[in-house]
């Protein structure tokens, strides 16, 4: 083989080499835009309505958080509320209220990010309302290490901070205990 032949076996293979390097580039970014498709409520969960053993109020930056332990919840027979199951079409502030209204019990999930957001603050007081006024229970999750404010820290809270441990499997299984007793009683 001659120069000039070497130099074309190696044009082509650093044309290949380009071609390949950069499908697999251009494949990486469309797997990261790609966002996994997000869990959708259970079938028998879709409520309007209805009554519910659990509304859970969660700040939008635990909303993963909430929606695994609402799916633990309801994987449990459990009837859950989830303002992200909220259908297409529906106006969010009224479906809560209408939860709200209509559920046994309530949980708030606590993280760093809950007090700081106006909109949990204000479904914190509700729910304290529906203890006092409606004998509803009121149950604050950890999933970080926070503080709690006073009227949640007076409640026994259920700690769900390690996911996939023993302490959180327990935890878990204390939840649907309370809950559900709550349940029946109403």
């Amino acid at each position: 083989m001659g120069l000039e032949e070497w130099g074309l076996v190696v044009g082509v293979i650093g044309t290949v080499a380009a071609v390949v390097s950069t499908g697999i580039e251009v494949r990486g970014r469309m797997s990261r835009r790609r966002s996994p498709a997000p869990a959708s409520p259970p079938v028998n969960q879709v409520n309007q309505g209805g009554r519910y053993d659990v509304f859970i109020s969660y700040a939008e930056a635990d909303s993963g958080a909430a929606e695994t332990l609402a799916g633990r919840l309801s994987a449990e027979g459990l009837r859950v509320f989830l303002a992200k199951w909220i259908g297409p079409g529906l106006v969010e502030s009224l479906e809560k209220e209408a939860a709200l209204g209509s559920s046994a019990n309530g949980i708030l999930v606590f993280s760093t990010a809950t007090m700081n957001d106006a909109a949990i603050r204000d479904e914190y007081a509700a729910l304290l309302d529906r203890v006092h006024t409606g004998g509803r229970r009121l149950v604050p999750v950890l999933v970080e290490d926070v503080e709690l404010p006073p009227f949640a820290r007076i409640r026994r809270p259920v700690d769900l901070r390690a996911p996939g441990s023993a302490p959180f499997d327990d935890g878990l299984a204390m939840l649907v205990r309370a809950l559900r007793s709550r349940s029946d009683a109403t």
